[in-house]
């Protein structure tokens, strides 16, 4: 006679099924799964915190050297920063401010281009 629980072992209702073997693999797919979700979103709001910090840091600087600029009332313009691209803004009293605020801002180091929207009065 045949014996049918060693053909048909997940039938065999005599032995309990272990729930180390059912869980396991449920419990490593869910550690994978969080982990590489929690480490992609680390990484990319590292990132982006990274390059909020270093805009800041230029327009700081750009801001410093529109200051330091002689005759230039650096109070009204206004300073923005995208990936090495400063953009000016507001209003100065004659065009050779304007002019002047452009280089200032070029000089600094990092910037790629400056946008100058500033306008005279």
């Amino acid at each position: 006679m045949i014996n049918r629980s060693s053909m048909y072992p997940l039938m065999d209702r005599s032995r309990k099924p272990s729930c180390r073997n059912l869980w396991c693999p449920i419990a490593f797919v869910c550690v994978l799964f969080i982990t590489f979700n929690a480490a992609g979103c680390g990484t990319h709001l590292g990132a982006d915190a990274e390059v909020s910090d270093r805009n800041e840091q230029m327009a700081a600087e750009v801001k410093l050297a529109l200051v330091q600029e002689a005759g230039l009332n650096a109070a009204p313009i206004d300073v923005k920063v995208q990936n090495g691209v400063v953009t000016l803004g507001g209003f100065v009293e004659k065009e050779s401010h304007r002019q002047a605020a452009e280089r200032a801002a070029g000089r600094v180091g990092g910037v790629q281009s400056v946008i100058n929207h500033l306008q005279v009065k």
